[in-house]
């Protein structure tokens, strides 16, 4: 087995083109991903794919080196400027040397070892390095590709845009010389300057403005209702000293027949799968914490929800943040009819599509850095912001601003086949796991973070598997009873 660990060499590179203006103020939500970024709890998040074939690595790394050209956040450290704040500015622009901007640490050795590869929780200086670390572990058959990018410098879906560009663009240099090639197009580097345009037209603005009151209720629903933690594991001798010793992705997937199955079982109680899963795992955590805490049936659990804030405009933008969060809180009693509570979901999970919810939580991040020091109070304050994190971003392949050739629905990257991709966001202190939920040809894949002070290996994979348990109980008894 041998190891290489390269630094990508940028002399010559544009820092950008003339339309975007060094230093670039960090968005609210950048803002707020930098404050809440601490040693403990790294806000870096991982996209993973797992690929058959012969990897190689000279066209990755041209691939990588292409890549960072177009996404100018990911060469790019934070720095708080006078009279500007905290801003992103080039490395290049601060003497910085760039080492760390996407550098590629490759790793050779045999399938079992790629089979048990498990990528471990890393943290980010965004201070004196740049927001992106790309991990390979390959065979002569088959790798893993790893991304680490820090949240400062994108959200989920843009993680899911730099990954398939990264795959692409392989897959260009790769494929033969009469085989159909992936195909994108190239991001517009301008477009960085529209991150935090979420005007959706006049007629959102209109329901804005009508839903003031409901927006005033939501943010103080949100400040004073203080929702349970998840139960940690009771041998803490299991846990790891570090975070930086603790799985940063622990993946499951449920088969396309169990997923056709649980689609139906939306569609029988007039709701869609999203809210399924937000039902299912509301139950999964009354379940996981009444195994351990006493149960009070009058307790919020309340799940964050990340929800994605693009328009039309942002469709050819680089990586970046154009996201925010809606909550759903529920007392514990409230999950006892699945049903109701099923109609419950799909009434508020309509409400954050019509009035676009994501404005209150951006609103707040607003209010809250125009104070010195009022986020990081608000963090340190509010300790417990949501019991979990739930993120389904849909069908991955649709997420992609580009196309590939396919085989049996998978990805075909030129010399390499992608039959999995996976990705899971990071989590805060007393937020202890986050799941994230994507289609990928046909199969459902539950990909899993918990906070390693406070849930070890064993206790996180038994989580994992008994939501997917769950859900795949829900998929097959009631399907099977509606037959």
């Amino acid at each position: 087995m041998r190891f290489k660990h390269q630094t990508l060499n940028h002399d010559g590179l544009d820092v950008c083109p003339p339309t975007i203006m060094f230093p670039l103020p960090l968005s609210d939500f950048e803002y707020y991903m930098l404050v809440d970024d601490r040693p403990s709890h790294p806000m870096v998040f991982v996209m993973a794919a797992q690929l058959s074939g012969t990897f190689q690595q000279t066209a990755l790394q041209q691939a990588l080196d292409e890549l960072i050209q177009c996404h100018p956040l990911l060469r790019c450290c934070v720095a708080e400027i006078a009279g500007h704040g905290w801003c992103w500015m080039p490395l290049a622009n601060l003497g910085t040397a760039a080492t760390g901007v996407g550098w590629l640490e490759w790793i050779d050795g045999d399938e079992a070892s790629v089979a048990e590869f498990v990528p471990q929780v890393r943290s980010m200086d965004l201070t004196s390095a740049a927001g992106l670390q790309v991990v390979v572990r390959a065979s002569p058959t088959r790798a893993r590709l790893i991304l680490y990018i820090h949240h400062v410098c994108c959200d989920g879906i843009g993680g899911i845009q730099i990954l398939g560009e990264l795959l692409a663009r392989y897959g260009q240099k790769t494929g033969a010389a009469d085989a159909k090639r992936p195909v994108f197009d190239e991001p517009r580097k301008e477009l960085l300057l529209e991150r935090e345009n979420y005007d959706g037209g006049h007629a959102t603005a209109e329901r804005q403005k009508k839903t003031l009151k409901k927006t005033v209720g939501k943010i103080s629903r949100l400040l004073l209702r203080k929702p349970v933690t998840l139960a940690p594991s009771v041998v803490s001798s299991a846990l790891p000293s570090s975070a930086t010793r603790a799985p940063a992705i622990l993946e499951a997937v449920i088969p396309k027949a169990a997923h056709r199955k649980l689609r139906a079982v939306a569609a029988t109680h007039d709701v869609s799968i999203n809210d399924l899963f937000i039902a299912q795992f509301l139950l999964h955590i009354r379940r996981w914490n009444s195994k351990i805490l006493p149960e009070n049936g009058k307790k919020w659990i309340r799940l964050s929800i990340p929800v994605s804030m693009r328009t039309r405009i942002h469709d050819h933008m680089p990586g970046a943040n154009v996201v925010s969060y809606a909550f759903v809180t529920r007392r514990q009693h409230e999950c006892d009819d699945l049903d109701a509570l099923l109609k419950s979901i799909h009434r508020q999970t309509g409400d954050v599509v019509f009035n676009r919810e994501g404005i209150v939580c951006l609103k707040i991040f607003k209010v809250l850095r125009k104070f010195p020091r009022g986020m990081k109070m608000f963090l340190g304050l509010k300790s417990c912001l949501s019991t979990a994190v739930l993120a389904n971003v849909g069908d991955i392949r649709r997420r992609f601003n580009g196309r590939f050739p396919l085989n049996n629905g998978k990805w075909i990257a030129g010399d390499v086949l992608v039959e999995r991709v996976t990705g899971v966001a990071p989590v805060r202190p007393n937020t202890r796991a986050a799941v994230s939920i994507g289609e990928y040809a046909g199969e459902l894949s539950i990909s899993l973070r918990t906070d390693a002070a406070m849930i070890n290996v064993i206790d996180s994979r038994r989580f994992l598997q008994e939501f997917v348990e769950a859900l795949e109980r829900v998929a097959f008894e009631i399907s099977d009873t509606k037959e």
